[in-house]
């Protein structure tokens, strides 16, 4: 299963999830906060009214009246708006009569009011009143109805905000899977497109939307870059054809005249012409291949599995009696049955290059050697003269050579080499190997 973290669409269902859970968490303290206060102030009120009602019983019926409704409040537990606790008591606190054992905390010459905490039974909300100077009140009124309303708010809130949070979640979970299959779609197209392939269009919904227009647009440019392609090949066959062909008949009308000429100094100038010819018709070809390999970078038409390994002792066979030839010390290390999708002429060249460039900047009595290892990983080392850090690159670019021994070419060698290379997803670099040079072919992994 894919990371969600790494989805945009997996991102945006768990911000819907964090920002729905969140509304839902402020709109539970907000009702929690309005109800709590709400309640408290019917409580305040209710023991106001109560303590009222006593006074006005002590003014026209004196203290032991007071005692007796106190008594009849007791005794009715909140029915018809009495408080749960009373306690009647002299100036010193001592209690008269009630259902509260002790005084509480609470200043009865200030009618102080509080929330206090009462031993096995909970919390209650509590007013004390100063009913004469050798006489004082308090009524308190029991907490436990208004927690229980809490819980059950907080019990709704839960049930009703998980409904939500997975209504919401289920609802972007279905938005975003249609957006993720549209778009998907279009990235296959793109994939497609890198991959060479262009015959399979993406699908417009014709819902009149952004990603039916974006859509069009990657269609649009298929189209164009099929008919770019197809140009740069054109051009590419139609410049091989003009140039070559008028090379060939000049070529063709050298050797008619070597024939006809009798003078061997003539003959040289005509063998030293031919020569010119040709290296201007290879010249033509790499950059042909050049073109054509970086213009096909990425597609794996025409690919196929094949033992890198086999491929890799082909070609030091060819190069060992040139070694022997040269007086260079040419070793392999091949592990056996590295295969890979590639195209097996191609690393052909890419591993008959490297290795020609080896021998032409090894000298004498030096050595060459070419690895290969899974991955794959091959490696052409030689004990050269090497190359310069600030070379390493360039000399992939077009055209670029490092003149050391004398050596003649085109600098396009390493430069097709890399064409190639990166058309089999594969990258050449150049390490120092102290000393000379080491180029290393490894897959060409994407950032």
């Amino acid at each position: 299963m894919s990371n969600p973290f790494k989805s945009l669409f997996g991102r945006f269902s768990i911000w819907i999830a964090l920002v729905t859970a969140l509304v839902v968490l402020l709109l539970f303290l907000l009702a929690n906060g309005i109800v709590k206060a709400e309640t408290e102030q019917q409580i305040r009120s209710a023991v106001d009214t109560d303590i009222a009602g006593l006074a006005d019983i002590y003014v026209s019926g004196g203290q032991d009246e007071l005692a007796e409704r106190v008594r009849d409040r007791i005794a009715m537990t909140r029915t018809g708006g009495a408080s749960d606790y009373y306690l009647l008591a002299d100036s010193a606190g001592t209690p008269i009569e009630g259902n509260l054992a002790k005084w509480p905390a609470l200043s009865s010459e200030n009618s102080e009011a509080g929330i206090l905490s009462v031993a096995g039974k909970g919390q209650m909300f509590a007013r004390a009143t100063q009913l004469a100077p050798d006489l004082k009140l308090v009524v308190g009124w029991n907490l436990d109805s208004r927690d229980a309303l809490l819980v059950k708010l907080r019990i709704a809130f839960l049930v009703a905000g998980l409904a939500i949070v997975v209504l919401v979640v289920g609802l972007g979970f279905w938005s975003t899977r249609r957006l993720r299959v549209r778009l998907a779609s279009i990235n296959a197209a793109f994939r497609r497109v890198g991959q060479g392939q262009f015959d399979t269009p993406v699908d417009i919904d014709d819902r009149g939307d952004e990603l039916d227009e974006l859509s069009r647009h990657t269609n649009e440019m298929v189209s164009r870059v099929i008919n770019l392609v197809n140009a740069h090949k054109d051009i590419s066959d139609h410049t091989a054809h003009e140039l070559r062909t008028p090379l060939m008949h000049l070529d063709n009308r050298l050797v008619t005249a070597m024939n006809d000429i009798v003078e061997p100094d003539q003959k040289i100038g005509l063998i030293n012409a031919r020569t010119d010819i040709k290296n201007i018709i290879a010249l033509l070809d790499s950059l042909l291949d050049i073109a054509s390999s970086r213009a096909q970078k990425g597609d794996r038409t025409g690919l196929s599995e094949c033992d890198v390994s086999d491929i890799a002792e082909g070609i030091a066979e060819l190069f060992s009696e040139s070694a022997g030839d040269l007086g260079i010390d040419f070793s392999t290390d091949i592990t056996p049955g590295v295969r890979m999708m590639a195209n097996p002429a191609h690393l052909q060249r890419i591993f008959s290059n490297l290795l020609d460039n080896a021998f032409k900047y090894t000298p004498e009595g030096g050595t060459v050697k070419m690895m290969v290892r899974p991955g794959p990983t091959i490696t052409v080392s030689d004990n050269g003269p090497g190359i310069a850090d600030d070379m390493r690159t360039k000399v992939f670019e077009r055209f670029v050579r490092i003149d050391a021994g004398g050596a003649k070419g085109h600098g396009l060698g390493l430069a097709l080499s890399q064409a190639l290379a990166e058309r089999n997803g594969l990258i050449i670099r150049c390490h120092d190997a102290k000393p000379g040079a080491t180029f290393e072919i490894s897959p060409e992994r994407g950032d």
